[in-house]
């Protein structure tokens, strides 16, 4: 609950305004059994996105301001979460931009915010990068496009023991998370 309500406030000032994936988070979630079908997403509307959330993790209620909706999944443990963030931007400004602002509200609503890592990655077209605050760790997907951005995130809290397998299935659902679609184009993809 609080993993949720932070990263939205995080982004809801910067919309007013990575970690590489390795290969064996997937290899780990799927003996953890977190279902890979992509056929299995779940187009939802308010974040524009085909998300992928792991068997048994409870959707919280949705967040949202006049600039971005936030849908989060948490772990049966509540120390993983799974995230999409979709804001509005003033602008059509580019991923560096926003992580700016990201940093900056994460610092405020945290007391710190340490960029650990991050990468362009041309596959993401956006950002890949690893954030640390007071209370979370961050392992975050960015993309813009136009007046509109998505953040995809794996989370962990910084007061507990990070459980590999948990945060193998947010990582997966992460990376099979499609931003941008409606419900026809989520539909249809395979």
């Amino acid at each position: 609950m609080v993993l949720r309500s932070t990263l939205f406030v995080m982004l809801a000032i910067a919309v007013a305004n990575g970690c590489a994936t390795r290969a064996a988070p997937e290899a780990e979630a799927i003996r953890a059994g977190y279902r890979t079908d992509p056929t299995e997403r779940l187009f939802v509307p308010s974040v524009q996105a085909a998300c992928a959330p792991p068997d048994g993790w409870s959707m919280e209620p949705l967040k949202q301001s006049k600039n971005h909706t936030h849908q989060v999944w948490l772990s049966p443990t509540g120390s993983t979460a799974y995230g999409v963030i979709r804001f509005s931007l003033p602008l059509p400004v580019g991923p560096e931009t926003v992580l700016y602002f990201f940093l900056r509200e994460m610092r405020n609503s945290e007391g710190e915010a340490r960029l650990i890592s991050k990468r362009r990655d041309p596959a993401l077209k956006g950002l890949r990068f690893v954030a640390e605050g007071g209370k979370y760790t961050v392992r975050t997907n960015l993309t813009t496009k136009g007046f509109r951005g998505w953040a995809i995130y794996a989370g962990t809290r910084r007061d507990r023991e990070i459980l590999p397998s948990e945060l193998a299935m947010a990582e997966l659902a992460r990376e099979n998370t499609e931003t941008g679609v409606d419900a026809n184009s989520a539909a249809a993809k395979p």
